[in-house]
C-alpha cells in the first residue's frame, strides 16, 4: 500500500514549482529541487540557513512594486486565499515576492507563504510556495503581447512614414490628385494608429482595474438610436433594423462604456457581413426568478460569413481575428471583442455568441436599474 508521506514526497520531488520547509524561527528544513535550481545552489546549501537569504517575502522596490500585479492575477486565476483560523494562515495569500538566486539576480515571482500547524493546531511552521510554472506563463503572455502591439504599430506607421517621404522628396513631381491621395492614405493610417492606442489604452485601464464608472439607469433604445446615428455613414448599404419593446426597464450601467458596447457589436456586425444584408438589434426583458437579478437582454444580429464553432471560445481573446477573406480585408485591432467582454463584466453582465453560416448573435444581458435605484440615483 502506497503511503501519504511517500506521496508527497514524489509530489515535491518532481513538481515544477518550489517548495521551502521552514520552522517557526524561520530556518529552512528542506526545499525540492526545483527551488533549489531557481536560486542556484544544492539543497543542502539552502538547509539551515534563514528563509530570508533566498526568499523576501515583502520587497520592497519599485521593480517589486510593479510586479506584484503579476501575483495578484495569479492568486485570482487560482482562487488563493487565507487561512481560517490563525492570524499566521492570512500569509497564506498569493503575494509578489523576492526570490534572491546565487547569480546576483533577484526575481520577483508570485509566492504563498502557509502556515503549517500539528494535529493540535499548534504552529510548527511554514510552507512556502514559489510559483515558477504560472510566472513563467505570465511573462510569455506579456512577451506575446508586447511582440503583437509591436507588429500592429509598425503597419500603420511603415504607411505612414512611407508616403511622407514620398511626398517630401517627390512632392513637385506628383500631380494635385496623387497628393491628395498620398495625404489621405498618411491620415487614413494616422486614424489607424489612434484606434490603436486608444485600444490599447483601453485595454490596460481595464485589467488594471482603474476605468472609472458612472452606474446610473438609462434607456436602452436611446442608447441604441444614438450609435445607429454614428454609425450611418459606415452602414452605407447595409440595413440596421432596430426592434426595442416599449416599456423596457432602463439599464443600470455607464453610459459612456454601453455606447461602446453598442458600437464594438454594431460597428462589427456592419463590417464583417456583406453589402445590403441587415443587421438587426433586439431587445428584451429578463424578469428575476427565484431571486436573480432582474436583467435587460440585447441581441446584435448580422448576416455574414459566420464563425466556425471551433473558433467561438477564442474570439473574445486579445487580437484574435477570424482567418477568411471578408475579415482579412476588413481593418481592425483584434481588440474590440475582448474590450467589449471586459466591459460587459465590469458591468455586471454577461456576453455570448453563437453562429452558423449567415447569422451571427451577439447576446449581452445587464442588470436592470430597480425602482429603489432609479430613485436614488435619478434617471437622468
Amino acid at each position: 500500500m502506497i503511503k501519504s508521506e511517500d506521496i508527497y514526497r514524489c509530489i515535491a520531488q518532481h513538481c515544477a514549482d518550489g517548495f521551502v520547509l521552514s520552522d517557526r524561527d524561520g530556518t529552512i528544513t528542506s526545499c525540492n529541487p526545483a527551488f533549489a535550481r531557481l536560486v542556484g545552489r544544492k539543497e543542502n546549501e539552502i538547509v539551515g540557513q534563514p528563509l530570508s537569504t533566498v526568499i523576501d517575502l515583502e520587497p520592497a522596490s519599485d521593480s517589486a512594486a510593479k510586479e506584484k500585479e503579476i501575483a495578484r492575477k495569479v492568486a485570482t486565476a487560482f482562487g488563493a486565499n487565507g487561512g481560517d483560523k490563525k492570524a499566521e494562515d492570512d500569509n497564506s495569500q498569493l503575494r509578489s515576492a523576492m526570490i534572491l538566486t546565487r547569480a546576483g539576480v533577484d526575481l520577483v515571482m508570485p509566492t504563498s507563504h502557509a502556515a503549517v500547524r500539528d494535529e493540535k493546531e499548534d504552529l510548527v511552521g511554514h510552507l512556502t510556495v514559489v510559483y515558477i510554472v504560472q510566472a513563467n506563463t505570465v511573462q510569455q503572455a506579456q512577451t506575446e503581447f508586447v511582440s503583437t502591439v509591436s507588429h500592429e504599430l509598425r503597419t500603420p506607421l511603415t504607411s505612414i512614414k512611407g508616403f511622407a517621404d514620398t511626398i517630401l522628396r517627390a512632392g513637385h513631381l506628383l500631380d494635385a490628385s496623387q497628393q491628395r491621395r498620398y495625404v489621405g492614405i498618411i491620415k487614413d493610417q494616422a486614424d489607424r494608429l489612434t484606434r490603436l492606442v486608444e485600444d490599447l489604452l483601453a485595454v490596460s485601464r481595464l485589467e488594471s482595474k482603474r476605468m472609472q464608472l458612472t452606474i446610473r439607469a438609462l434607456d436602452l433604445n436611446e442608447a441604441v438610436q444614438r450609435v445607429v446615428r454614428n454609425l450611418a455613414d459606415k452602414a452605407g448599404d447595409h440595413r440596421i433594423v432596430v426592434n426595442i419593446p416599449s416599456g423596457l426597464p432602463p439599464v443600470w450601467a455607464d453610459a459612456d462604456r454601453l455606447e461602446q458596447i453598442l458600437t464594438n457589436l454594431i460597428d462589427n456586425a456592419i463590417k464583417y457581413s456583406p453589402a445590403k444584408t441587415v443587421v438587426s438589434v433586439v431587445a428584451r426583458d429578463l424578469p428575476a426568478v427565484d431571486g436573480s437579478q432582474e436583467m435587460v437582454e440585447f441581441s446584435v444580429t448580422d448576416q455574414g460569413v459566420g464563425i466556425p464553432q471551433e473558433h467561438l471560445a477564442e474570439i473574445f481573446t486579445k487580437f484574435s481575428r477570424l482567418d477568411n477573406p471578408l475579415v482579412r480585408q476588413t481593418e481592425g485591432t483584434g481588440l474590440g471583442l475582448y474590450i467589449t467582454r471586459s466591459l460587459v463584466l465590469a458591468l455586471g453582465g454577461h456576453i455570448k455568441v453563437t453562429s452558423t453560416p449567415g447569422n451571427t448573435t451577439f447576446t449581452v444581458q445587464l442588470p436592470a436599474a430597480s425602482l429603489e435605484e432609479q430613485a436614488a440615483r435619478g434617471r437622468d
